[in-house]
């Protein structure tokens, strides 16, 4: 999923089966856009994931956080930014039947 104004992709990955998934790089203005897909497809959302600290948009985890019940985020321990999991080099996130 893209966000024009800041260029910013966004990732959607789900296990069709679990219906489990994992958002990577979520943005503040499409945050609507975002949990109304994971609503139309009956998923549920495990983790929001940021790749890095990102100076061109602010990312929606924090909010997103506040509307679903369990969602942990994650980012490098070494961004400098607080999150419930932080990463280090070799590590996996686990969603349904996906590492």
């Amino acid at each position: 999923m893209f966000e024009s104004e800041s260029s910013t992709y966004t990732y959607l990955l789900a296990d069709t089966e679990t219906k489990e998934a994992i958002l990577i790089d979520p943005v503040l203005e499409t945050i609507d856009r975002d949990l109304k897909l994971i609503h139309e497809l009956g998923l549920n959302l495990k983790v929001a994931v940021n790749t890095h600290c990102h100076a061109d948009h602010i990312t929606s985890t924090g909010l997103m956080k506040k509307r679903l019940v369990g969602l942990k985020s994650a980012i490098s321990k070494f961004s400098g930014a607080s999150a419930d999991i932080l990463l280090s080099e070799g590590d996996k996130i686990t969603f349904g039947k996906h590492v």
